[in-house]
């Protein structure tokens, strides 16, 4: 029974070292891993009594307890492509090994060495969910991530505020029989549990989202491809209910004529620059789809004269920029057709309008932005 607690973190870390395996981008797996580990190695040097000496068993059992929420806060930070500084690191384990030391070797007090080990691993674990704080404007899985840390550390202090005058104060022996402890194995069992589904769901859930994404965007242009677009129809109708929506439709100047003259590598290189130029004029709320070959969808959450503003800005720096693999005096132009979407109209039939214009414009000699009832007869 006692070794219940260690065998489950042992087992939820093998879990996440498999699941890594499999998904070796995801270095918080590993991190999550090893955190286990060192937790539940931790209670068997302590169960097991190894090395024998308490003295350098509060060392090692202190190192790996220190290592536990570390790895766990750096794990949470690299799944947002963050991290803790090193020195950081540092300073927190050798605090908490620095105190047990100290409490041992200098003034040998048992129970201000449990003191100071829970109250700095849920200080660790704190610390982790502050620096979390901006997942809380994210997803739901975001949010999960830092509602996790927050309860997890607050349980070190409950554990100590409820249960720590149970400690004694140097008899090792009667510290495994208190209330404490006994407290302390059932609430690992079962946080430890707790913790380890949760992270397990975020995990899983991250991956599925990341299909969902790959699903969903042109890996090209790293803008949505058409089915994203669809995916994403009800949520920008929703969101433009009352308010003025428009949708440009545009489309590359002679694009089979750049393929057929410098490469399709070329052609492959003037997408994502456009796109990138693109990505750069939307605003927040705003969306941008790659449609077809070279044809592209923006949805702007503005008036007709406002998206055709953008629009006109846009097309202008479109003409003078520079795209690698071309000449140096080429330049390539765009054309946009703008159609305002009317109250219970569909997207596709406004994407459908303003695809209409936009064919208008380039018939009219390309490089230029046509829009309902503002179609100019030449380019700017």
């Amino acid at each position: 029974m006692k070794l219940i607690p260690s065998a489950l973190l042992l087992l939820f870390a093998a879990t996440f070292f498999c699941v890594w395996l499999l998904e070796r981008r995801r270095r918080h797996l590993l991190f999550f891993s090893l955190a286990f580990a060192a937790v539940g190695s931790a209670t068997i040097v302590q169960f097991a009594l190894w090395p024998p000496d308490i003295g350098y068993n509060t060392i090692v059992s202190a190192m790996l307890y220190a290592a536990g929420p570390l790895l766990l806060v750096e794990g949470a930070l690299a799944r947002s492509s963050r991290s803790m500084p090193a020195a950081l690191h540092a300073a927190w384990f050798a605090a908490i090994v620095g105190l047990l030391c100290y409490f041992y070797f200098v003034d040998n007090n048992l129970q201000v060495r449990v003191y100071a080990l829970n109250i700095g691993m849920g200080s660790i674990i704190l610390s982790g969910a502050w620096k979390l704080r901006d997942l809380m404007r994210g997803n739901v899985v975001d949010r999960a991530m830092v509602w996790l840390f927050l309860g997890l550390g607050l349980t070190f202090f409950a554990r100590v505020l409820l249960d720590g005058n149970s400690v004694p104060t140097d008899d090792v022996d009667a510290f495994f029989e208190s209330k404490f402890w006994i407290w302390a194995q059932f609430s690992m069992s079962l946080i430890g549990a707790a913790l380890g589904l949760g992270l397990l769901v975020v995990a899983c859930a991250d991956i599925v989202l990341a299909l969902k994404s790959e699903r969903d965007t042109d890996p090209l242009t790293g803008l949505l491809n058409r089915r994203g677009l669809q995916g994403r129809e009800a949520r920008l109708l929703s969101a433009s209910r009352g308010k003025p929506l428009g949708v440009v439709a545009c489309d590359i100047d002679r694009f089979k004529d750049i393929n057929d003259r410098f490469g399709h590598a070329a052609g492959d290189l003037v997408l994502a620059t456009f796109a990138g130029i693109m990505r750069k004029r939307l605003r927040a709320g705003d969306v941008a789809a790659r449609t077809g070959g070279e044809e592209f969808i923006m949805v702007l959450n503005c008036s007709l004269d406002q998206a055709y503003s953008l629009t006109e800005k846009l097309r202008r720096e479109i003409a003078i920029a520079h795209f690698s693999g071309l000449p140096q005096d080429f330049a390539v132009t765009c054309s946009f057709g703008i159609a305002k979407a009317h109250p219970g109209e569909g997207l596709w039939d406004v994407i459908g309008r303003a695809d209409k214009i936009l064919y208008a414009a380039k018939r009219a000699g390309r490089n230029r932005t046509f829009a309902e009832g503002l179609q100019l007869p030449s380019a700017a």
